[in-house]
C-alpha cells in the first residue's frame, strides 16, 4: 500500500498507550490442556487505507494455532469469548459492561486477526482481552478460565495536522435550480468521516433564516466507495404534490426565492481533521420541472476520423451529474465498448467523451440508460410526479436508448 505524504505524517503522529495486566500462563498444561501459550502477544496492525484503520492481532505458537484450526467455522460468539475488543466510549457505563466491538475474525498462518467493522476512533481506549480456554470445550470455543488471560489497552491519539481537505464541487453546479430539485452531490478533496453529517450541512433562505429539516436524513448515508462524495436528498415528501409533508409544511424551495447551501468547516475528514474552510453555494429557484428528458432535444457534435477530438452530446438542459458520468457510453459497430474519458461542462448540459485511441471512420452508437435523471428526478421514461402523469403514452419499460452517429 502506498501512503501519501499526508497519511505518512499522520501515521507517524499516532501514539499508542499500552497497558498490560492480568496473569499469563507459562505453557500448555498437560493436566488441563489450557490453550494460552506464554508466547501469545496482542498487537495493533495497520490495515486498510484510512489513517485510523487498524486491526487487532494475536500470534500463537504453531501447535496452538493448529489446535484452534481443528475446530472449523466457530460462530462469532465463540471467537469473541476467545479474543475480544471493548471500546471505552461511555462516560456513564463501565467499558466492561458494554458489548464487544463489531467486526470479523480470520486466521493468517498462526495469527488470529480481528478487523473492526469501522475505523478506530481517536482518543478512545480499546481494551483487548485474550482468554485461556480448555481443550475439552473447544468445539464451541466455550468455557473461559478467567484467571488466565492477557489484557492490553490501545489508544490512537488524533494526529496534529493542518486542515487541508476542502469541498471541491457541489452538483448541480448551476446557480438557477428548479423548485422540485431532488438532490445535491457534495465532492471532497479527501475521504471524510461518516455519521451525523446533517449537523454540518444547512440550508438558509434569503433572510439568512435556517430552514428546518429540508433534507431526507437517512441512517445509512449515501457515500461513494472512496468516501469523497456524499449524496444529499431533499425530502421527497415535500416535493411530491398531494403528500402530507408538503401539504402541512410546504415545499422546501419556493420559485422566485434565493437560498444558500452552507457546509460547515467543523466537519471532520477521515483523519479527524476539520475542513480547511466552510463552503457556500448560493442559488435562485426557478419553476418546477415536470417534463422527462427527451433525446429529441439533444444534439450530437461528431469528431473527425484519425483524431482524438471529443464527441459532444448537448442535452439542452442540466442533467444529474453522477448518472450521466456512468450511464452513457460508446459502442462500435460490433457492440464493442469504446474506451475513453468522460467530462461534463456548461452546468452538466454537455457530456464530453475523449477516446483512448484515434477515431476511425465508421458508424458508432451512443448508449444511454433510461435511468438517467434531470435535476428534478425525472427519468428518460418516467416523470418524478408519476401519479399525476397526464399522458400515459409516455410510460415505457425501455432500458436503453441508442443514438447513431458516423465519424468521417
Amino acid at each position: 500500500m502506498t501512503l501519501s505524504k499526508r497519511q505518512f505524517i499522520g501515521i507517524l503522529g499516532l501514539t499508542f498507550s499500552f497497558i498490560q495486566s492480568g496473569c499469563i500462563s507459562h505453557s500448555i498444561s498437560s493436566k488441563n490442556n489450557t490453550i494460552l501459550p506464554s508466547s501469545s502477544e496482542i498487537r495493533l496492525v495497520k490495515t486498510g487505507t484510512k489513517i485510523n484503520q487498524f486491526s487487532f492481532q494475536v500470534e500463537f505458537t504453531k501447535d496452538t494455532a493448529n489446535q484452534l484450526l481443528k475446530f472449523r467455522n466457530p460462530d462469532l460468539d465463540g471467537w469473541q469469548k476467545l479474543f475480544n475488543v471493548k471500546a471505552e466510549v461511555s462516560d456513564t457505563l463501565g467499558w466492561r459492561t458494554l458489548p464487544p466491538v463489531q467486526g470479523s475474525y480470520r486466521f493468517n498462518e498462526n495469527k488470529l486477526l480481528f478487523e473492526p467493522l469501522f475505523p478506530l476512533q481517536y482518543d478512545i481506549n480499546y481494551h483487548v482481552t485474550l482468554h485461556a480456554l480448555e481443550e475439552e470445550k473447544m468445539t464451541y470455543l466455550g468455557k473461559i478460565k478467567g484467571s488466565q488471560r492477557i489484557k492490553k489497552t490501545f489508544r490512537i491519539n488524533k494526529p496534529d495536522t493542518e486542515p487541508s481537505t476542502i469541498v471541491r464541487h457541489v452538483y448541480p453546479s448551476a446557480n438557477s435550480l428548479p423548485e422540485n430539485l431532488l438532490k445535491f452531490y457534495v465532492h471532497f478533496s479527501a475521504p471524510m468521516s461518516q455519521g451525523n453529517i446533517y449537523k454540518h450541512i444547512h440550508l438558509y433562505d434569503s433572510d439568512d433564516k435556517r430552514i428546518e429539516l429540508p433534507f431526507l436524513e437517512l441512517g445509512e448515508e449515501l457515500w461513494n466507495p472512496s468516501e469523497t462524495r456524499i449524496t444529499i436528498l431533499f425530502d421527497p415528501g415535500r416535493i411530491k404534490k398531494g403528500l402530507s409533508p408538503r401539504e402541512s409544511e410546504g415545499p422546501v424551495l419556493i420559485q422566485g426565492e434565493s437560498y444558500k447551501l452552507i457546509i460547515k468547516s467543523d466537519w471532520l475528514d477521515a483523519s479527524g481533521t476539520p475542513l480547511k474552510e466552510s463552503f457556500t453555494k448560493t442559488f435562485s429557484v426557478t419553476a418546477p420541472d415536470n417534463q422527462i428528458p427527451s433525446t429529441n432535444h439533444w444534439k450530437v457534435i461528431t469528431p473527425k476520423a484519425e483524431t482524438k477530438d471529443p464527441l459532444i452530446l448537448d442535452f439542452s438542459e442540466s442533467l444529474d451529474h453522477a448518472l450521466i458520468s456512468r450511464l452513457i457510453w460508446i459502442e462500435g459497430t460490433l457492440k464493442e465498448f469504446i474506451g475513453g474519458t468522460i467530462n461534463t461542462k456548461d452546468f452538466e448540459k454537455r457530456w464530453i467523451f475523449v477516446p483512448e485511441d484515434h477515431w476511425t471512420a465508421d458508424d458508432y452508437k451512443i448508449v444511454i440508460e433510461t435511468k438517467i435523471e434531470d435535476l428534478a428526478g425525472n427519468t428518460m421514461i418516467r416523470p418524478f410526479e408519476i401519479d399525476r402523469l397526464e399522458d400515459p403514452k409516455e410510460k415505457s419499460n425501455e432500458e436503453f436508448i441508442r443514438i447513431n452517429f458516423t465519424v468521417k
